[in-house]
């Protein structure tokens, strides 16, 4: 698929970019010394250190031997960055898939992006104020008043938490402060209808002893995606979300800090579309599909109908129903320095709410309502204790104890034009006669159909990492972590008529037919397989300072993520293998040219067994052929290479640079289910050395902002851009021939003026997002005898908004 842009736009571009006035990769680290922490000191701002708590403490990014991309509370609000998709464009290798919050999936070197079930658990872990994200869902949102995120790349189970084995994403946001600041921001589309808010306020409520900050933010935005259904109307692929934090911060004394976090965020967007792409007529081997989407559409029941195929920017639904989100929590972390130790403890639960009703065949007919309904809650407690042993070793150590609690309930309602539409082509014939159409009606109208699940996972966790400094420059680091785990799971499938009433026969044995195809066979109450299974992730990490500003590291570390309580489609009990992943880096970082130029680069080699991924299965129970499940894959691996730099031109003009070449191939796949073009007589295909789903091998980030004032005017010229490259990458998760993206830019940019007016500055700006209107997917799903191939992850269309922004 080729993106829309135009060739001179791109022209334009790219001789911007070489000029240093263009695109780019949202500054890598807080590049400018504004970005950095409010702890840092003003010494630290005035030498342009990049502080980073990746290590669950406050250091200088260049002497943490650990690859990460830093993004600073300037970059992030000047542009707008606040979704995981937002960052994929800032960060080297961070890819993700953001159609809905139950099918989110990030990926970090292409490795990770597992979305689509509620028993999976992410490899790519989210951590929010220190506190764990336990379902993929709950980044789904507008993520505002941040201080900073860090990516942090390979491997991090020995100190951030449960299943972080391919990576981190931690989000930081700002504290409450005694001295009065507030922002505000209202912005309103250009080119098309939108309106977004956002807003925080910190003071001072008894001085030095209690403080607050509250937060909002509103962004509404009319979709992408006209919906031709003269019925129904509008326009889906929206933005309709809101949400708040509230913050206290009390200081009863010099050694004690407790800090109370509460937030809620909650979408109720009509965002949950799949453009149809193509309906194939043939397979590989020439041979013509029998019964197909297209082929049941063309049958007389439905009068000539023709439905939209082809299209990314239209859809024709009259059943889908807005998707409605919640994600909120509350935490308390209370720090206490005892002087020779400190002590931080972070207790928090939180909560995820999804409701889904999609028009499952997106027509005109009432064919079936789709939809999945999740209520998630986790609760965790930390305790950390971290201090000095010697004057050259110091170290942390900790408890960590979770457990998330997930009801899921797969849903399917089916409307009166079911039975003609799923019947094969001989029962169809055989009921589409006026006496019988009652009967091929009957067949599944009004019927509701579930299948239940209950995954229940607890764990436990030790963990102590030390640095041991064996001369001024060597330094070893070693980290240990055990994790117990407790995982349960329950399944119930049935059917009943939507008035709650059992299903009765229709008195037509053929009807009766399509019936049970579609509905399969019900079960009550199986219990899972249990898991009781401890792990253990390992860090050996030893780093060398080559002068106070250069750093050369290694490390070798292994961890993983723990296995699943799961069922096939027919209630079968299939648990899911254990993930485990070694890990070996090599990098440099550093400052050069009195900190001016700050270059990281790294080598990796990712080795996974047994990966987790949602694929598809030859199925005879379902209507399909084919059912999706959690599976494991034997061996992948991701071997490349990482560049993230800064060069500070001016001190008003930065330019950022990144990038990402990754080899990630499977290494032992060789009987993967075949995808769906390849003839059934096919059994197995062997999928081993290609490239793996969803990793793009070339990964190109380059930007610059440019602060200037106007003479003596009191304004400042402020202007950004940011470009982002990804190679052609196969999207379908059994590397269908039609899940394949080309390559594609991405390009975000902005311009404008800003005052000092008293304390306060004003800003007024135009912002773009997508500014080439490139039309690109982030996920794919294969056709099936009942549906298309059809586009999961349509991205954002370009996005022009004026923007003011009030800072005090």
């Amino acid at each position: 698929m080729m993106s829309a842009t135009s060739t001179s736009l791109r022209a334009l571009a790219a001789a911007l970019l070489l000029t240093g006035a263009s695109a780019a990769y949202a500054q890598q680290g807080p590049s400018a010394a504004g970005d950095a922490p409010e702890e840092e000191d003003a010494a630290s701002e005035d030498r342009g250190i990049i502080v980073v708590t990746a290590r669950n403490k406050e250091e200088d990014l260049n002497k943490v031997p650990i690859p990460i991309t830093v993004l600073g509370a300037d970059t992030l609000s000047q542009q707008r960055v606040f979704t995981i998709a937002d960052l994929t464009q800032r960060a080297p290798g961070l890819t993700a898939t953001t159609p809905n919050a139950r099918r989110t999936g990030v990926s970090l070197r292409g490795l990770g992006k597992t979305s689509g079930n509620d028993n999976a658990e992410a490899a790519v872990g989210t951590i929010v104020d220190d506190v764990f994200l336990g379902h993929v869902g709950m980044t789904y949102q507008d993520f505002t008043d941040l201080q900073q995120v860090e990516v942090i790349r390979g491997p991090q189970g020995t100190l951030l938490g449960k299943n972080t084995s391919l990576g981190v994403i931690k989000y930081t946001t700002k504290l409450p402060t005694f001295t009065p600041e507030g922002t505000l921001e209202i912005e309103n589309g250009i080119e098309r209808s939108s309106f977004k808010a956002r807003g925080s306020y910190s003071t001072g409520i008894v001085d030095d002893l209690l403080a607050i900050r509250a937060s909002f933010f509103l962004d509404k935005q009319t979709g992408d995606i006209v919906n031709v259904n003269p019925a129904i109307g509008g326009r889906w692929h929206e933005r309709d979300r809101w949400g708040g934090r509230v913050q206290l911060l009390f200081t009863p004394s010099d050694d004690i800090t407790i800090r109370i976090n509460a937030d809620r965020a909650e979408t109720n967007e009509k965002s949950n579309t799949k453009p149809w792409i193509i309906d194939p007529t043939r397979l590989d081997d020439g041979s013509v599909r029998g019964t197909t989407y297209t082929s049941r559409l063309a049958r007389s029941y439905f009068a000539g109908y023709t439905p939209v195929i082809g299209s990314t920017r239209r859809i024709d639904v009259d059943q889908a129903e807005p998707l409605v989100t919640r994600n909120g929590g509350v935490s308390l972390i209370v720090d206490w320095d005892t002087g020779a130790l400190q002590v931080r403890s972070i207790s928090a639960w939180r909560s995820l709410h999804f409701d889904a009703k999609n028009d499952s065949e997106q027509t005109r007919f009432a064919i079936a309502r789709g939809g999945t309904l999740v209520d998630t809650e986790q609760w965790s407690q930390e305790i950390r204790v971290s201090g000095d042993i010697t004057d050259s070793i110091d170290f942390q150590a900790g408890l960590f104890l979770f457990e998330i609690d997930t009801e899921t309930t797969s849903r399917t309602l089916f409307g009166r034009d079911a039975g003609a539409f799923y019947a094969s082509n001989a029962q169809f014939n055989a009921l589409n006669t006026p006496a019988n159409l009652p009967f091929l009606r009957a067949s599944l109208e009004n019927i509701f159909s579930t299948t239940f699940q209950n995954p229940v996972s607890k764990s436990q966790a030790v963990f102590a990492q030390a640095n041991w400094r064996l001369t001024d420059r060597l330094t070893l680091t070693g980290g240990l972590r055990y994790t117990w785990e407790q995982k349960d799971n329950i399944t119930t499938r049935g059917a009943r008529f939507v008035d709650g009433s059992p299903l009765v026969s229709t008195g037509n044995a053929a009807a009766d037919a399509i019936r049970a195809t579609q509905l399969g066979a019900a079960y009550t109450n199986i219990e899972g397989d249990p898991i009781r299974d401890g792990s253990v992730s390992w860090l050996v990490n030893p780093s060398y300072s080559l002068t106070d500003d250069i750093l050369l590291y290694a490390s070798a570390s292994g961890g993983g993520k723990s296995g699943a309580v799961a069922f096939l489609n027919d209630g079968t009990r299939a648990n899911v293998e254990p993930e485990r992943t070694t890990d070996f880096e090599l990098g440099v970082k550093g400052a050069f040219f009195d900190r001016a130029l700050q270059l990281n680069v790294n080598l990796y080699q990712t080795n996974v067994r047994d990966y987790q991924n949602v694929t598809s299965y030859a199925d005879p129970e379902s209507p399909t052929g084919f059912s999706s499940r959690l599976g494991n894959i034997p061996k992948i691996r991701a071997r490349g290479v990482e560049v993230d730099g800064l060069l500070r031109v001016s001190d008003a003009l930065s330019v950022t640079f990144g990038g990402a070449y990754n080899d990630a191939i499977y290494t032992d796949w060789s009987t993967a289910t075949c995808p769906r073009n390849v003839p059934s007589s096919i059994v197995v295909c062997d999928n081993t050395g290609r490239q793996i789903v969803g990793a793009p091998k070339w990964n190109v980030i380059l930007g610059f902002t440019w602060d200037q004032p106007i003479g003596d005017s009191g304004f400042t010229l402020r202007v950004f851009a940011n470009d982002t490259y990804r190679s052609a990458q196969n999207l379908e998760q059994l590397l269908s021939p039609y899940g394949v993206q080309d390559g594609y830019h991405l390009t975000d940019a902005g311009i404008g003026i800003a005052k000092e007016v008293g304390e306060a500055e004003i800003e007024l700006s135009i912002v773009a997002k997508n500014l080439f209107d490139t039309i690109y997917t982030t996920s794919v799903n294969d056709f099936s005898n009942t549906a298309p191939v059809g586009y999961d992850g349509v991205g954002p269309r370009r996005y022009v908004g004026a923007l003011l922004r009030a800072t005090y």
